[in-house]
């Protein structure tokens, strides 16, 4: 019998491994065009010790003999340089050289020095357009594109490098100059050079654009934005369409001579001469600002742009896209990878030292019925509602209890700008539900409903064992994680949900994380162990119990957020709107939780291991794509 149970693990951890391989191959034959585009990082130095982290997509017909046009892309607040592949990869399918780069403070990239506040794009420029190394890129057919804060990033890039050729133009206008006050040939060429960005694609950005803004923009323009972007709030005309929006009309007037100025938008068409550089267009896409980088109609427009103001190497349809496929790989991975932890751990529990660490589940109880029946949807109901009541809330203090980061100063303390927020929820939610469980059990008692062992008693060889064990199987899951992304340079994810491979920035900083967001995950486990589980209760209709008891609430603030939206054309909430969206990965990760603890109960009978394990994974995943201002080192 031992020996059928361990080999039924051992099957269904190949399985999972096997399967994680598939996603990773798969992902890479995807994002390599099939073996069309190398893949490679790179490390580009900043100022004062910055350093930059990207990763290079050169198709197979960029070649020094026959060089390609590059496009650089930047994504917005946080996000990685991973969320942007239906960008970086579709570029590369039509032969552009595609570089991606993380933010500062950002995935992998380094944080800067107080002083400076340079964004990512702009080392990624001067590298691209000076490099020696770039030999196989035409460096007069260079394009800038980011999204949501990135892209905010690209017009200011493109008007402080477009200020440079202004500049040096009007010193070879002044009498002194090698052409008097006529500019000549060579002066032109020159004071070109000194502005490579041929064209910018705006996306997800429209706060504050006016005409000062394009000043001194010398390249071709195009911007994206969503029709129901959630911060279309912010906007002139509190929206997000562009017809009559007047930073749109200040986009295309940007362009076009005093006599030629419009003063309204007709979406999608071409206004001024890409080849002098004053083309201007503006795309309305039916979607929502989170979902635009994953939407293939606003993916089409921003290929669109480049298409028409530089001149795509290889031509193709717009529709014709494969970044999805990616996706669906890589999550593929990301599930095969995190359900992989459960047999992984009843295996390793086969060996005698770790078999030690588990013992025998005390029975389930009856579901509640009667008075207790009432109680226990209570304490469902008070739960679920405060969880809803006080996310944004606490989020919004957050930037107040972890003032330093919320002002982007680099430090130790809780450098996770917007995990601190999750940080606060849990901590307040956590203890909240170790007091209803308290309430919950003291009311039962009454009855006569005795809970001698909830599975939280260990003695001190058991706690040890409890903890080697946990650490083993995280250790596995990144060894894993970082062999996938060594040899195929992919990790897991499925859009903004992700695990990243373990680098010494989050390795840091996990220890102050970790133990603060346990509260949350232990409490959780106690709950879903000791006053969620029955015997006479099916098995899915217990996981859709456990699982919703632990979601509804956060996913009722998507409800009011959106609901709120499509019948006003005003979220509900506003300035607090990058919390909600931040729920995308968050709720994902609340709806597992609560099976996966289940699960490492059943297999230790104990309710610590569960908690370890989640709280350490789910928090290095929470850290990875997002921003942390952590010192330089």
């Amino acid at each position: 019998m031992h020996s059928a149970t361990t080999l039924r693990r051992s099957r269904s951890s190949l399985i999972c491994l096997l399967l994680i391989l598939a996603g990773a191959m798969g992902a890479s034959l995807v994002q390599t065009d099939g073996g069309h585009i190398s893949v490679q990082g790179l490390t580009i130095p900043g100022k004062d010790g910055a350093v930059v982290s990207a990763d290079l997509f050169r198709p197979d017909t960029a070649t020094a003999a026959h060089p390609a046009p590059l496009i650089i892309v930047t994504p917005g607040f946080q996000r990685t340089k991973e969320t942007q592949i239906s960008y970086s990869l579709e570029l590369a399918r039509r032969g552009y050289v595609t570089l991606v780069v993380d933010p500062y403070n950002q995935g992998e990239s380094t944080s800067q020095p107080p002083h400076n506040d340079d964004p990512a794009i702009q080392p990624a420029v001067d590298y691209a357009s000076r490099s020696d190394t770039l030999d196989y890129v035409d460096k007069t057919k260079i394009g800038i594109v980011g999204h949501s804060a990135g892209g905010s990033q690209v017009r200011r890039i493109a008007a402080e490098y477009g200020a440079k050729e202004v500049k040096a133009l009007k010193k070879a206008k002044t009498p002194g100059s090698p052409g008097g006050t006529t500019v000549t040939k060579d002066e032109r060429e020159k004071a070109e050079q000194l502005n490579p960005i041929r064209s910018v694609f705006i996306s997800g950005w429209l706060q504050q654009l006016n005409a000062s803004k394009f000043k001194n923009v010398r390249s071709n323009v195009g911007i994206g934005y969503a029709l129901y972007d959630e911060g279309g709030y912010r906007n002139k005309n509190h929206n997000g369409d562009l017809r009559h929006a007047p930073e749109a009309i200040a986009v295309i007037n940007s362009g076009l001579p005093t006599s030629q100025h419009v003063n309204h938008v007709a979406i999608g068409k071409g206004y001024g001469s890409a080849a002098d550089r004053t083309y201007r267009v503006a795309y309305n896409d039916r979607t929502i600002h989170p979902f635009q980088p994953l939407t293939p109609s606003a993916i089409g427009s921003m290929i669109q742009f480049f298409d028409d103001t530089i001149g795509a190497p290889h031509h193709m349809s717009t529709s014709n896209q494969t970044w999805w496929l990616k996706e669906l790989f890589n999550g593929l991975s990301l599930v095969a990878a995190l359900v992989m932890l459960v047999p992984l751990t009843k295996l390793l529990l086969t060996i005698p030292w770790f078999a030690a660490a588990r013992t025998d589940i005390s029975p389930a109880p009856s579901k509640p019925k009667g008075t207790s029946a009432v109680l226990f949807w209570t304490i469902f109901v008070v739960s679920a509602a405060a969880a809803c009541a006080t996310f944004i809330p606490l989020s919004a203090a957050s930037q107040h209890v972890f003032s330093a980061a919320a002002n982007k100063h680099n430090g130790w303390f809780f450098p996770g700008r917007m995990v601190n927020g999750v940080v606060l929820w849990s901590l307040v939610n956590g203890l909240l539900g170790l007091i209803l469980l308290w309430i919950s059990y003291a009311i039962s008692k009454k009855h006569g409903d005795e809970a001698k062992d909830w599975g939280v008693r260990m003695g001190w060889a058991q706690t040890g064992r409890t903890l080697t064990l946990a650490l083993l199987v995280v250790a596995i899951f990144y060894v894993i994680l970082a062999a996938c992304y060594g040899f195929f340079h992919v990790d897991y994810r499925l859009f903004v949900v992700a695990a990243r491979p373990l680098t010494k920035r989050w390795f840091l900083i996990a220890p102050a994380y970790v133990p603060a967001l346990f509260l949350f995950f232990f409490s959780n486990s106690l709950r879903v162990n000791v006053s969620m589980r029955f015997n006479n209760q099916r098995r899915w209709v217990n996981w859709l119990i456990i699982a919703l008891a632990n979601s509804i609430g956060l996913a009722a603030i998507f409800v009011i957020q959106y609901v709120t939206f499509f019948s006003t054309g005003t979220v509900f909430w506003t300035t607090s709107w990058l919390y909600v969206n931040m729920l995308q990965s968050l709720l994902p990760m609340m709806v597992v939780l609560p099976l996966f603890n289940r699960a490492f109960y059943h297999a230790t009978g104990r309710v610590w291991l569960g908690p370890i394990i989640t709280t350490t994974i789910f928090a290095l995943m929470a850290l990875g794509g997002s921003v942390a201002y952590i010192p330089m080192f």
